[in-house]
């Protein structure tokens, strides 16, 4: 092959810039303000191709981190699929598919990925298979709860930071719950989502949408009652959704997870699991 092949060079400045601009072209954001905060550590581990200084395809390795019913898993999420569009049809993108599940398919406990409708059969190709997710949803009762959560302003370098000291000693309110600082705070830089619950110590990502409570995360140093947390948004709440497994289930009404333009491909008899036990990778764990 003509180009050369690299990888895991986040403080090479002139490869990590060379990313960034072949993602803001591809994807429309980049990884430097990431960068720049200390957020991108060894979980992230790009495979490229350069020519010359020219970044022109990536295939990006996740290392995830899970407890899947407390029972650790070690899985690789591949993201950042793309190749510039003038050295498209060389077969870039395969040569690097097929590069990372070489260095890494004996080694971890599974391979998934989520892809968009244009690629769907491409990653068949390399033993990928489609896989089912699903949510939990639930309408609320009128009740009379007050709301008593607040929102975080995250512009508020103390509140960020005590967020941030919350994401590393979080212990995972979830049936699957992963592990990874840098994709945590990769989602939430910024972010106008956030709001926290002063009793129960806890950051809850979420968002509002007129009568519908969407919670994505719950981060807390300990196991908290999710009905709190949904009472204290207070009586306006007229559902709940899900982006998580949570432990109970009681009361809820399972539906199968659909996202347009969105197809989850699993490589590993273990992720089979994600399906026959009706969970979901929460939705923050995305790359």
């Amino acid at each position: 092959m003509k180009y050369t092949y690299i990888k895991d060079y986040k403080n090479d400045d002139k490869h990590r810039r060379s990313l960034n601009a072949l993602t803001q072209k591809t994807y429309g954001f980049n990884f430097e303000e990431w960068y720049a905060n200390g957020f991108w550590g060894g979980e992230y581990i790009p495979h490229s191709l350069v020519d010359g200084e020219k970044m022109i395809a990536n295939v990006s390795v996740n290392l995830m981190d899970f407890h899947m019913d407390g029972i650790e898993k070690h899985y690789i999420q591949i993201g950042t699929v793309m190749t510039d569009e003038a050295y498209r049809g060389q077969g870039l993108s395969r040569y690097l598919m097929e590069k990372v599940i070489r260095a890494y398919q004996e080694k971890v406990d599974g391979i998934y990925l989520f892809g968009n409708d244009s690629v769907v059969n491409f990653y068949p190709k390399f033993g990928f298979v489609k896989s089912k997710e699903y949510y939990y949803t639930k309408r609320i009762s009128s009740t009379n709860h007050v709301k008593k959560v607040e929102h975080l302003d995250v512009s508020n370098q103390a509140n960020w930071e005590s967020f941030l000291s919350a994401v590393k000693s979080n212990v995972g309110n979830e049936r699957l719950s992963v592990n990874n600082f840098g994709l945590m705070a990769f989602w939430t830089m910024g972010s106008e989502s956030i709001y926290y619950l002063k009793e129960e110590e806890a950051y809850i990502i979420a968002q509002v949408k007129g009568e519908r409570l969407c919670i994505n995360q719950i981060i807390a140093n300990h196991r908290v009652d999710l009905e709190t947390i949904i009472n204290a948004f207070g009586n306006e709440i007229k559902r709940v959704e899900l982006g998580f497994t949570p432990y109970e289930t009681v009361g809820y009404e399972l539906k199968e997870w659909q996202e347009e333009d969105c197809t989850l491909f699993i490589l590993g008899k273990d992720l089979k699991q994600i399906e026959e036990k009706k969970l979901m990778f929460p939705l923050l764990s995305h790359a």
